[in-house]
């Protein structure tokens, strides 16, 4: 995408002409202007700029210094250089030292739109790469000895040969993402993308135009043409992470990529046609959303192909010992300290704490107490009240002593606990409002009651 435009020009005619056209091929541009090379390095100094075009000699600071100003900015600018005949090999070695193209004078119009075009090209390849490479950044590592936890990647990995559509059922930070990646990494796509949608971040409107993308005008402040996740996973993997949050309307048009792997841009009529595996997590039972009509049967069928149901925390205790071991050497060493010891009696603790929040509970956990370490010794005493036991149990409204904001927080815990760490059913065990519970949680991370990432 192309916003800010610098125009550096000491010939006033060729920078009223540059900026004139600039604004002839889209009136939305905001292009400032500079008379030399020293004014234009000071405005790139002061604010950042997408594209800067460049005349090659001007006084108090040539182009290519400009060139060299633009590109070591952060963000760094797209630098086009604009030069006469005469200058032609020096623009070349511009371009080795980083400019993206060169422009003869006298510039028309013809010029600047085909460089546009490949400018916008450009930066559109360079923003999916940035963000194909942080998604493959973000890939870890599955951690665990238990039968069931082996068993669900034994299964993901024999899946993984076929393009069946999987759904990935489990609580909360159980790893489902995780899974997800091993699937991807051990089928045949495995050199293609791996893109990832969260569907209950965002709202409905914007996770249409993200899964689907937009054409230019589709919308107030879609100022160019988008792709959307399922062209940037062409050939490859579309993870629809907490696909049960999706509205009715998007499940429809999801049914219909899922059948026939084509579909239109937002605001566009042009049919694209697509080659994606889909995969999908819920941490809700949606054959019971199903049954209670919040879920289409169609596209539940559609998606349950290959059904895996990841175990809690919980279930697999004999985890925790592996997942304190696996935590707490790579925190201590990104630390650059000695990894602590944990005594018997503390990982034991561990083990009968039901993780509501799953791995991504104690992870955060272990973080945290590594983070805090100053005897190389992980005892009882530096473990949270609510892990350790020493906390009060809740015993209900009579209790004696115990204030209502406590019996009222150990409730909303409980039934997280009980629910697995589902707010949906705790909030209906309750009789309140999901919204309720996790307000609630908000201000139970800020007095430090519970993990931020259970929250």
């Amino acid at each position: 995408m192309i916003r800010k435009v610098l125009v550096a020009d000491d010939e006033v005619m060729d920078r009223q002409l540059m900026e004139d056209l600039l604004l002839t091929l889209d009136r939305d541009l905001e292009v400032k202007t500079a008379r030399d090379g020293a004014e234009a390095c000071r405005l790139i100094e002061e604010g950042s700029f997408d594209v800067v075009f460049t005349d090659l000699r001007m006084p108090h600071s040539s182009g290519l210094h400009v060139l060299e100003k633009a590109r070591a900015a952060k963000p760094p600018s797209d630098v086009v250089i604009v030069t006469g005949h005469n200058d032609v090999p020096t623009a070349v070695t511009a371009i080795k030292n980083g400019s993206f193209d060169y422009l003869l004078k006298p510039v028309c119009i013809e010029q600047v739109e085909a460089l546009i075009k490949k400018l916008k090209e450009h930066r559109r390849l360079v923003e999916e790469n940035r963000y194909l490479h942080s998604e493959l950044a973000g890939s870890g590592e599955i951690v665990g000895q238990s039968a069931a936890m082996k068993e669900a990647c034994a299964r993901a990995v024999h899946v993984a040969a076929t393009d069946a559509t999987v759904l990935l059922e489990g609580e909360s930070g159980t790893g489902k993402e995780l899974v997800s990646r091993l699937i991807h990494q051990h089928s045949p796509r495995r050199d293609g993308p791996f893109i990832r949608v969260n569907c209950a971040a965002l709202s409905e409107s914007i996770l249409e135009s993200e899964l689907f993308g937009h054409e230019k005008g589709a919308f107030t402040g879609a100022h160019v043409s988008k792709p959307g996740r399922f062209e940037l996973a062409d050939g490859g993997t579309l993870l629809l992470d907490e696909i049960s949050e999706t509205s009715e309307k998007l499940q429809a048009e999801l049914l219909r990529i899922i059948e026939e792997k084509e579909f239109e841009r937002v605001g566009g009529t042009r049919t694209i046609r697509v080659d994606v595996r889909v995969i999908a997590t819920t941490n809700r039972d949606l054959s019971r959303e199903v049954s209670e009509k919040r879920f289409r049967e169609d596209l539940f069928y559609r998606l349950n192909v290959v059904p895996l149901v990841l175990p809690p925390l919980r279930e697999r205790t004999g985890d925790v010992d592996v997942l304190w071991a696996h935590f707490a050497v790579g925190f201590a060493r990104k630390l650059g300290k000695p990894c602590p010891r944990i005594e018997a009696q503390a990982a034991e603790r561990l083990r009968r704490y039901p993780w509501p929040g799953n791995v991504r509970e104690l992870e955060n956990l272990i973080q945290r107490l590594v983070i805090m370490d100053s005897d190389g010794v992980v005892g009882v005493a530096d473990l949270p009240d609510y892990v350790s036991g020493t906390g009060r149990p809740f015993g209900g409204l009579s209790e004696i002593g115990l204030a209502l904001a406590d019996v009222e927080r150990e409730a909303i815990l409980k039934a997280l606990r009980e629910a697995g760490g589902n707010r949906t059913r705790a909030a209906e065990r309750l009789d309140i409002s999901t919204r309720t519970i996790r307000n609630k949680l908000r201000r139970y991370v800020a007095e430090g009651y519970v993990e931020e990432n259970c929250s």
